[in-house]
């Protein structure tokens, strides 16, 4: 992109910023955070970079804060604002459609790379994946499970949910919207 291009769309502001940033990082799966390539992929000047963040350690912890705004609570919070009355198992079919649906897991490889760049950044991962462990725990617990084995299909429905378009593998075919049902059968069968 040309310099006078990238002007004209450095004014991103910090949240567009973010935005563009994760979608980039994403897409070209770097193992390492790199300022000049992260610019160079992207409608932005350096300069505008510092406009927003410190240093690259402040763009990190943005970008997770950013993460867990976007891709976690805001799903999280949909989640909640269901109807009380609504089926547990149909909570979890929202949640699977939601993360299927907006492709929310495309960023987990990323976030879990960056957290062996930057040590602050464990932290604030560990919160993210307690904040879904404790929605997932308490609808796995709605269906009744209890004890060891709720810990172990919480843990499970996580690694698969949240990983399995990290797997270097052609997804199904067949009907998407029946590949998620069949997940939640299998990981919510007694």
């Amino acid at each position: 992109m040309t310099e006078k291009k990238k002007k004209q769309v450095s004014a991103f502001s910090r949240e567009k910023w973010l935005e563009t940033a994760l979608e980039t990082l994403a897409e070209t799966r770097k193992s390492k955070f790199n300022l000049d390539a992260l610019i160079a992929a992207m409608p932005v000047t350096k300069g505008s970079f510092y406009n927003h963040f410190r240093d690259r350690r402040d763009f990190l912890l943005a970008l997770v804060d950013f993460w867990d705004r976007h891709y976690t609570r805001s799903v999280i919070e949909a989640l909640q604002s269901l109807p009380e009355e609504t089926d547990p198992r149909q909570r979890l079919m929202e949640l699977v459609f939601a993360v299927g649906e907006m492709k929310l897991n495309r960023f987990e490889l990323l976030m879990r790379s960056m957290t062996l760049e930057l040590p602050e950044i464990v932290d604030a991962v560990r919160t993210v994946d307690a904040e879904r462990y404790r929605t997932l725990k308490s609808i796995f617990a709605d269906l009744g499970f209890k004890g060891s084995e709720l810990d172990l299909r919480v843990r499970m429905f996580m690694a698969v949910i949240s990983q399995e378009d990290n797997l270097l593998l052609d997804p199904p075919e067949g009907d998407w919207s029946k590949q998620l049902e069949m997940r939640v059968d299998f990981l919510t069968r007694p």
